[in-house]
């Protein structure tokens, strides 16, 4: 079996799997079961498909037809033998939730769950989780008209604290970050969504999961990079916001602020115009004198560590 296929598979069902104990009309014991859904508007969807070729079994079913609804098919195994192939071959990467309702549903002991190492197999299961979970969406700029920004997520529901999932997914592609708890309509559970949206991240993580990531979302992603790309680039800062400005709050012109010609310490350049204002921080240590000099008239006759701890934070 291809490894990275399986890492792919691994993280699929930590997104989309579920596994437990069916018993069946007519039965009087239980069966383990396995189960992934997947709607689709056009036959089996691709990931399903993926799936079964990658662990080497189980049957697809469908289409499973619901008055408003997209037609739902399913990827399914139902025998104690295939539902502990299948934990074999995805424990080097299954998450505690997913490994512990396989082992529960054949009754052995839970494996230990994998540390995630920074390389292309954990990638493969972030696609993978991806896959199953995630979104590429672009939403308006804010500030600039007529432009778009990306924004790149994944949900997942835990019944207590951050989802394991996406606390190894941020880890894998090193960007993002995690919110939540949200309530959501029809979720049983509260919500968390680990979410990007810088340009040079968003790129990135795309960059990082394409290799792997399903027909799908690959799709969803072309249009956000064609997008980015077809977009002329922006300038930095927004005037109206006051970024780039030339006056500082209290109305001092940063360019004419500096009373000396900056000299450089050990090779250092010149500070951009607009990174402080000189005439506020004199102004301000003024004022610091004159109230030390008034509440501390023997300020002379302090040592010289005092006046340190004094004055030390405006050096900082």
């Amino acid at each position: 079996m291809d490894r990275y296929e399986l890492a792919w598979a691994a993280g699929f069902f930590d997104g989309e799997g579920w596994a437990g104990v069916v018993r069946q009309a007519g039965r009087r014991i239980v069966q383990p079961h396995a189960r992934i859904n997947q709607a689709g508007d056009s036959g089996v969807p691709e990931v399903l498909t993926r799936f079964s070729t990658a662990v080497g079994m189980g049957r697809l079913g469908g289409p499973y037809r619901k008055e408003g609804r997209r037609d739902l098919y399913r990827w399914e195994i139902s025998n104690r033998k295939d539902v502990v192939t299948l934990l074999r071959s995805l424990s080097p990467w299954l998450g505690t939730i997913k490994m512990r309702a396989l082992a529960n549903a054949v009754g052995e002991n839970t494996p230990p769950t994998s540390s995630v190492v920074a390389d292309d197999v954990w990638s493969a299961w972030a696609a993978g989780l991806y896959d199953g979970e995630g979104c590429s969406a672009l939403l308006r700029h804010r500030s600039h008209e007529g432009y778009l920004m990306p924004e790149l997520s994944v949900t997942q529901a835990s019944p207590a604290g951050l989802p394991e999932v996406l606390v190894r997914f941020r880890e894998i592609v090193a960007a993002g970050g995690i919110s939540g708890p949200y309530d959501q309509r029809s979720a049983k559970m509260l919500v968390y969504r680990w979410k990007v949206a810088a340009q040079g991240d968003a790129v990135r993580v795309i960059q990082q999961l394409w290799p792997f990531l399903g027909v799908v979302k690959r799709e969803q992603a072309q249009r956000v990079l064609d997008t980015l790309t077809s977009q002329p680039a922006l300038p930095r800062g927004n005037p109206e916001w006051g970024s780039n400005k030339v006056y500082c709050v209290n109305g001092h012109e940063y360019a004419t602020a500096r009373i000396r010609p900056f000299v450089p310490r050990n090779g250092g350049t010149e500070p951009r115009a607009s990174s402080g204002c000189l005439q506020c921080l004199r102004e301000y240590a003024r004022r610091r004198r004159e109230e030390k000099k008034s509440s501390a008239p023997d300020d002379d006759r302090r040592s010289l560590s005092e006046r340190e701890m004094a004055y030390g934070y405006l050096l900082k």
